[in-house]
């Protein structure tokens, strides 16, 4: 959808993203009605900022109705955000947006005592739960060590991997 947005080498139409949003909403219209499940998935949060001229505020417009599609249309929707990008001043809200949305938000960081030969790097899964026996939501919390293989990932509970 971003290269129908941008189809001359990365200049972005007028329309912003409001235009990609509608041809998303249309495409899921349609594909809801074969019954066929939906997944939005951005691949990488930065890039929409670059089509949208730098604009935030756009790219969380972008975020908060793909979450409405969500809803609507019984869909899921994925994005990757890189946070090292958004830590600074007014973008971290782009970071702390997506964490709101989020249902399952996996944080991929580096071990926390340093580099070792078998084990890469933790992951951090946290599942919100949507209601408590108290009416309150809990998060539950996971840790994952991976290691990077060739075509993909392994992933194993901390101290499970000699």
């Amino acid at each position: 959808m971003l290269m129908l947005q941008c189809p001359d080498e990365g200049k972005p139409n007028q329309d912003g993203l409001a235009s990609v949003f509608e041809q998303m909403e249309r495409v899921i219209a349609t594909l809801h009605e074969d019954k066929k499940f939906i997944s939005i998935i951005i691949d990488d949060i930065s890039f929409l900022e670059v089509a949208a001229n730098g604009s935030s505020s756009d790219v969380l417009n972008l975020l908060h109705y793909c979450h409405t599609l969500t809803s609507e249309y019984g869909c899921a929707f994925i994005a990757l955000g890189h946070k090292d990008i958004y830590l600074n001043g007014d973008n971290a809200a782009v970071i702390l947006e997506m964490e709101y949305y989020a249902d399952i938000l996996v944080r991929a960081e580096p071990l926390s005592t340093g580099l070792a030969k078998d084990v890469h790097g933790q992951l951090m899964v946290s599942d919100k739960e949507t209601q408590h026996q108290h009416g309150i939501s809990a998060i539950k919390t996971h840790n994952f060590h991976f290691k990077v293989k060739e075509n993909g990932i392994e992933c194993f509970y901390p101290g499970t991997k000699i």
